[in-house]
């Protein structure tokens, strides 16, 4: 069996911590980059984009598209329901709420 890494397009709920409570101090735009954690010690990046926001403060929540990009530590049954959390390097710093799964993209491991 050849080893694969997932890429996964799903919109969410998203919920940036306030900034008393050791979140952000500014706010995010579209293609923001951080890293989300599903229950787990491994780290995947990708890009989050805000359809109805130009910016989403601290404190804030909205929908949100996000794209992780392909790696070997992605779970392989993401779901509408899973939580993340959003982290800044360890800081965390938001959490969110699959709503939908667009796409699950298998790129083969060469």
């Amino acid at each position: 069996m050849t080893p694969v890494f997932l890429a996964y397009d799903f919109t969410a709920l998203l919920s940036m911590l306030p900034t008393a409570v050791g979140g952000r101090k500014k706010p995010v735009y579209d293609h923001y980059r951080p890293s989300f954690s599903f229950n787990t010690l491994n780290r995947i990046s990708g890009e989050v984009s805000f359809p109805e926001l130009e910016e989403l403060k601290p404190g804030g929540t909205t929908k949100a598209v996000v794209k992780l990009l392909p790696s070997k530590h992605i779970r392989q049954n993401l779901k509408s329901g899973d939580a993340f959390t959003i982290l800044e390097g360890e800081r965390i710093v938001g959490t969110g709420v699959i709503q939908q799964i667009e796409r699950k993209k298998q790129i083969p491991f060469i």
